[in-house]
């Protein structure tokens, strides 16, 4: 093997299975295959108070739930240097409110080819890039919770089918991410309008300018905990066409488009000490009158000394009918054991979801959640 395709296929190694998140390197026995395995386990215990009758218990009175927030095993591997794959089945919400009758699903798959340097061809089921947050690990954040307000209009936690391109141009100063999706398909019965009649994919893209550092992951941290500086801002855009809301005595559907702009930035200090930003701002439009069209706003904020980071979050979507508004403030306190491997949050959150922010009362959560990961 060349000097040049060894560099290649180490790049490749590293920017196919950089989350941020660890691993555990399983021996293969041949050069030409590689293999990782990577466990997670987040068991959560969340006090609930307050909203809407009945929204924490029952009895008008404080919830107490311990359950386990996600559980998932991540399988990573190349073949012959320049093809790679990951697998990522998980479970959400094990014992929530009494329920066990959860089962594992297939969260990530995804199948890689690197042409050329900092240049990923990637098909399967994705991540759909909109902004930073969007595409940030769940092992890997700051917040408890990533965007909440993200109102895809055919996805499974943020995931879908389809075929997409990842790269970094002019020495890495641009990140370029996008391509087809399978988005919405119709599965009206008939005599009710089909939306998206003519099967067409969904179209969605990125692009990032790199101000300081960058990002070769697929998946990014929402703090990185290891000295470097990355600093980025960007803009993102979802299309699908008949893909939105039912016109109003038409018949007909009217256009999905989702548009962000957004900045990250996560600064290493002197002491071990870290700064991290993150701003987002969104436009959604399932079509005139539609409850999911309106306008968001997402942001984090942290400031880490040693293994404890304060941190403060935001969620809030305004929607232009005021009957799907969303609103969360939240802000608590990470304890960083062994960086994000073992991992101690709590966190305090008042929300409304779904309602008139107005007259809606808040739901308030206080929640510790344990992570282990390797």
């Amino acid at each position: 093997m060349t000097g040049k395709k060894r560099a290649l296929c180490a790049w490749f190694a590293v920017s196919f299975a950089a989350s941020g998140a660890p691993a555990v390197e399983v021996k293969t026995g041949s050069e030409d295959f590689t293999l990782d395995l990577g466990p997670l386990i987040q068991p959560r215990i969340e006090v609930d108070s307050g909203g809407p009758p009945g929204a924490a218990a029952p009895s008008g009175h404080a919830n107490i739930d311990v359950f386990i927030r996600r559980a998932r095993l991540l399988v990573r591997g190349t073949a012959f240097k320049q093809f790679a794959f990951a697998i990522n089945i998980v479970a959400i919400r094990i014992g929530e409110r009494g329920n066990l009758n959860v089962s594992p699903f297939l969260e990530d798959l995804r199948f890689a080819y690197v042409p050329a340097k900092d240049v990923n061809v990637e098909i399967g089921l994705l991540l759909m890039p909109l902004t930073h947050a969007a595409l940030e690990g769940a092992a890997v954040k700051s917040s408890l919770e990533g965007p909440t307000i993200l109102l895809y209009n055919n996805a499974r936690l943020l995931r879908e089918t389809g075929i997409q391109v990842r790269a970094l141009l002019l020495d890495r100063r641009i990140l370029v991410r996008g391509g087809f999706y399978e988005g919405a398909r119709s599965a009206n019965p008939p005599g009710v309008p089909a939306f998206n009649p003519d099967g067409i994919p969904l179209v969605g893209g990125m692009v990032r300018l790199n101000l300081v550092g960058d990002e070769p992951a697929y998946a990014y941290p929402g703090i990185y905990l290891d000295g470097m500086t990355r600093i980025s801002i960007g803009i993102g855009g979802q299309y699908q066409p008949h893909s939105g809301g039912l016109r109003a005595g038409s018949g007909a559907y009217d256009d999905y488009i989702a548009l962000a702009a957004d900045l990250f930035a996560d600064v290493a200090m002197a002491a071990d000490t870290e700064a991290i930003l993150t701003v987002g701002g969104y436009r959604f439009d399932y079509g005139p009158g539609n409850a999911r069209t309106g306008y968001g706003l997402h942001g984090e904020t942290g400031y880490r000394w040693g293994p404890v980071e304060p941190q403060g979050n935001v969620n809030w979507f305004n929607s232009d009918t005021k009957k799907n508004s969303y609103l969360k403030v939240a802000g608590g306190v990470n304890l960083f054991l062994y960086d994000h491997r073992v991992k101690i949050q709590v966190e305090f959150a008042s929300s409304i979801a779904n309602a008139d922010l107005r007259a809606t009362p808040a739901l308030h959560q206080i929640i510790l959640q344990t992570q282990l990961t390797f």
